[in-house]
Parts: C-alpha cells; sequence; structure tokens
C-alpha cells in the first residue's frame, strides 16, 4: 500500500513546530512516509528572525534522515494559513490520492500516521468527505460504544482527504448565494453548532480568511460526513495565544490522547447524543442561536 504524504504548515512557532515534529519522529511508519513541509513568509519585519528559526528546525530534521523524504517549500511571501493549505494539498495532490494535513502545534500519538492511513483506505468511496485523528469530545463508553463516530462538521487538528473530494471543492463558494437566506438550510448546517453560518457568512464579507468553513460547507453541500476516533491521537498545544486559537474555551475540549495499535473502523451513522454534544460545544445555547438569527435577518435585508 502506497502510504499518504504527511503535509505540514509552519509559520512562526519554533517551539510548537520542534513539539510536532518530535512527536511525528516518533510515529511508525515514519521511515516509509513522505513529509512535505510549507514554511510560510513573513507577514513584517518581525517575523523574519522567528521563521528563520523555525526553517533551521525543519532542515535539521530533513539531515536526521528519519522520514522516508522531507520536502521543504519556503515562501518569500505572506500567504496565510487559508492560502498556504488551499494551494500546498492542492500542490501535494498533484502526486498523491489521499494526504494527512498537520498544522504545527498538533502533538500527535506515536500511531497516528498509521491510524490516519488506515482511515483513509477504509472510509475512501463511502460516506466520508475527510477523517481526523482528533476527537474534541469527552465521551463515556456508556454514551457510546463503537471507536469512531461520524459527525457532519470537519476538523482542522490533523485530518485526512482523498483527491477526488478535494478537487470538488468550489472554495470560491459560489453557491453560497442560494444557501445565505435559507433559515432551514442554515439550521442544518449549524445542527453541529452555530459558529458555522456565521463563520461562513464573515467568510464571505471577507472579513476571515478559512480554508476549513468553506471545505467543510463544501462537504455539507456534498452530504458527506467526517470520521472521528473516539480516542483522540492528537493533543492541540496552540491555545496559548501564540497563533490563532486563543485560550478561552480550552477545558471544554478533550485533551487525553491514546496510544494504540489496533484500529477499529466501521461505517456508522451519525449519533444523535454525539451530535448535540457537538452542537453544545461548538455554540448551541440560546445567546449563539440568537447570533446567528441575527446574522440571518442581516443577510436577508441584503
Amino acid at each position: 500500500m502506497k502510504l499518504a504524504p504527511v503535509v505540514l504548515f509552519t509559520f512562526n512557532r519554533p517551539k510548537h513546530t520542534a513539539e510536532t515534529l518530535n512527536a511525528l519522529a516518533a510515529n511508525q511508519l515514519v521511515a516509509e512516509t513522505n513529509l512535505y513541509i510549507f514554511s510560510d513568509g513573513p507577514r513584517n519585519t518581525k517575523d523574519f528572525a522567528k521563521i528563520k528559526e523555525v526553517r533551521t528546525l525543519l532542515h535539521a530534521m530533513k539531515a536526521q534522515s528519519i522520514f522516508k523524504n522531507v520536502i521543504i517549500f519556503e515562501s518569500k511571501e505572506n500567504k496565510g494559513l487559508a492560502n498556504s493549505v488551499i494551494s500546498g494539498v492542492s500542490q501535494v495532490f498533484l502526486e498523491y490520492d489521499s494526504v494527512i494535513v498537520l498544522e504545527d502545534d498538533l502533538i500527535t500519538s506515536s500511531d497516528f500516521i498509521k491510524y490516519m492511513n488506515d482511515a483513509l483506505v477504509f472510509y475512501k468511496d463511502s460516506d466520508a468527505g475527510s477523517v481526523t485523528g482528533y476527537n474534541p469530545l469527552k465521551i463515556s463508553e456508556k454514551e457510546y460504544s463503537e471507536r469512531t463516530y461520524a459527525i457532519p462538521r470537519n476538523c482542522s487538528f490533523g485530518w485526512g482527504t482523498w483527491k477526488n473530494i478535494w478537487n470538488e471543492i468550489d472554495w470560491d463558494v459560489s453557491f453560497y448565494d442560494t444557501y445565505r437566506k435559507k433559515y432551514f438550510q442554515r439550521r442544518k448546517f449549524n445542527q453541529t453548532g452555530f459558529d458555522r453560518s456565521i463563520r461562513l457568512d464573515r467568510q464571505m464579507e471577507k472579513n476571515v480568511q478559512s480554508w476549513s468553513i468553506r471545505f467543510g460547507f463544501n462537504l455539507f453541500h456534498m452530504n458527506k460526513l467526517s470520521y472521528y476516533p473516539v480516542k483522540s491521537k492528537i493533543i492541540p498545544n496552540g491555545w496559548d495565544g501564540s497563533g490563532v486559537h486563543s485560550t478561552s474555551g480550552i477545558g471544554n475540549f478533550n485533551t487525553e490522547i491514546e496510544k494504540c495499535t489496533i484500529n477499529e473502523f466501521k461505517k456508522v451513522g451519525v449519533d444523535q447524543v454525539l451530535l448535540k454534544k457537538f452542537r453544545k460545544l461548538y455554540g448551541g445555547g440560546l445567546k449563539s442561536e440568537l447570533k446567528e438569527f441575527l446574522f440571518w435577518m442581516k443577510n436577508l435585508i441584503k
């Protein structure tokens, strides 16, 4: 089996990058895995020193010959995370049928690469649009007995997808205008959290730049699910304010990690208990619903 490459996106956080690289280097199958690294350029002169430090780490990892190959792309300009991910993953898909994607603030278990490759093989050509090694929920065995679950919401923390899915993504979201005023369509998209439509609205108004919400909305439009492990293979360590994530809400997320060599996959329907947990985690209260209602009203008068 040809293993999926790992695609890593870095910027100006040497400490986080070193932790991510060290965890990856301890993975099973690492000697058979190609690692593609996209290092974004500086936003201003303050970024130069940190980016240089990150790139020194990247080349040091390459010199150790731990991975099958390490291919590093160093951008002179600052593309931003969204453009970096879209262009970088598209570039790697010129050679591969599936990819595993990481950012520079994710600590992986030693079987993460194996888990993701097995998941990409098992769920290919199914109802899946993506797979992930991260589980944001705290799930007891009484709540759910399987080892994987399906949710109509993608995850940006250590994820994978296939070329045939990626090639169908409309990054301009040209069908947004036929959706934004439809209240019940918005509610359906928001079944995993009322942040979904709000983030999409902000993306389309150019107030933010997110590859994830566009990817997720396309999967929703395609009726595709994302498959998660019940026992997480990832710990995010970027909740310290150093990146795009703040420290708020970290206590609500799962920070446990599992190291297991036996992967059990199953095609399952969406579990309503877990769906409700997602909605609560990502904004399911009255305040969030009211905020989304106001965004919908704003779209009606445009």
